[in-house]
């Protein structure tokens, strides 16, 4: 892979075609024939993967007859998948924090919080809010 280091656009056959500075190509992309001197090996930074783990740009749309794989937004990975994985506990929580994560819950979600807060800690400013 390679990174853009400035933004340049050429006119191949009369349609411009754009490089943004910081986007990556492959080390095959016919552009480095002609202007290798505007791109550079990508350096990782704080924030980015190392350079083993670097990934194209997303193709914006699927090529006819083609499906897409797509990464949700958001979508978590590594620690964060394991901690959102993780179900909420109440007796983890403040009693504002509980009764707030419920107003947002889903009916089943909610069930299993309150009993969850039954056989722990019981407090009654939940307990008793819940019926409400």
């Amino acid at each position: 892979m390679k990174r853009c280091t400035e933004s340049f656009t050429i006119w191949p056959d009369g349609a411009p075609v754009a490089f943004v500075a910081g986007q990556l190509v492959d080390d095959k992309h016919p552009i480095l024939k002609t202007h290798k001197h505007l791109f550079a090996e990508p350096q990782a930074s704080a924030g980015q993967p190392p350079r083993g783990q670097l990934r194209p740009t997303e193709q914006a749309t699927a090529d006819p007859g083609e499906r897409r794989a797509l990464t949700p937004p958001g979508s978590a990975t590594g620690a964060q998948a394991a901690e959102s994985d993780k179900a909420f506990d109440p007796g983890e929580h403040n009693a504002p924090e509980v009764l707030t994560y419920l107003k947002q819950a889903d009916e089943e979600e909610r069930a299993r919080v309150l009993a969850a807060e039954a056989a722990g800690r019981n407090r009654k400013g939940i307990l008793g809010d819940a019926t409400e």
